[in-house]
């Protein structure tokens, strides 16, 4: 049976949390009307906005008050956008990075081509992963699972997404921005695992090495949710890389490692 989460030793001390902010129509609080870029971290709190800089303002907040120092990043699709902010605005509280199907893997050209049109996105963004997002390997129930997700999104909650994570010109789920803003700027290892060789081409050819810890790996043909369909070869690579980095303990160690946190913002995580 599959595993739908990553799961670790017990040894390892876990803080999940989601960003569910938006997704389902109970946990969606209308977007402030015409924000059309980061507000920033002086913005009235009263703004709603859906931008991956002010999710990693919010997490950083709250880790702070939970008074937790140092974590382990690890995002997927939307939610990588998410992390890279995290993680470049407050590199003292980032232990390592592990990404999964990276946003930024899709360039500015592509993005204006065939995501700028409200109507338009999503079917055009499910063209753009081909048969990478849905494969017939994916099994019906998780096929379900998503649809049923998709139907319970908000649509302003969802085109506000779409804006701020790659519509507007300075959205740091575009290739171009993101490499422009976070290259040189992660200085810890950083695992990084895609479903095909395009969703890992940012991290291989337009960002530089973090540490010499880093590693690339696919997890094919099983699509977007490979981290829920082939969970045990993702836990696999986690823990093999965790121990190489001295996050967890070798067997027979007693350590035991910092907190977790888990950013997950797509809709069809």
């Amino acid at each position: 049976m599959h595993r739908p989460y990553l799961s670790f030793p017990a040894s390892l001390a876990i803080t999940t949390i989601g960003t569910g902010r938006g997704q389902g129509h109970s946990s969606a609080p209308a977007p402030t009307p015409d924000i059309k870029s980061s507000p920033g971290p002086d913005a009235d709190p009263s703004i709603i906005d859906y931008y991956p800089q002010s999710a990693a303002l919010d997490f950083i907040a709250l880790l702070q008050h939970l008074n937790v120092s140092s974590v382990v990043v690890i995002a997927h699709s939307l939610g990588t956008a998410v992390a890279y902010h995290f993680a470049t605005v407050r590199p003292d509280l980032t232990r390592a990075m592990v990404i999964l199907d990276p946003l930024h893997s899709i360039p500015s050209e592509t993005v204006d081509k065939y995501l700028t049109d409200p109507l338009q996105a999503l079917q055009n963004l499910a063209m753009l992963f081909g048969p990478a997002l849905y494969p017939p390997t994916v099994p019906a129930w998780h096929l379900t699972w998503i649809g049923r997700r998709r139907m319970e999104g908000d649509m302003n909650v969802i085109l506000a997404q779409s804006y701020a994570c790659q519509v507007d010109p300075k959205a740091i789920g575009r290739r171009e921005v993101s490499a422009s803003q976070h290259d040189g700027k992660v200085k810890y290892p950083r695992l990084t695992i895609g479903n095909s060789e395009y969703r890992v081409t940012t991290e291989r050819s337009y960002l530089s090495p973090s540490s010499e810890f880093d590693e690339i790996h696919l997890v094919e043909g099983i699509g977007h949710w490979f981290h829920q369909l082939k969970s045990e070869e993702v836990n696999g690579y986690l823990q093999r890389w965790f121990e190489k980095i001295g996050l967890i303990p070798f067997k027979g160690q007693n350590e035991t490692a910092e907190a977790w946190f888990y950013l997950q913002r797509s809709l069809y995580d």
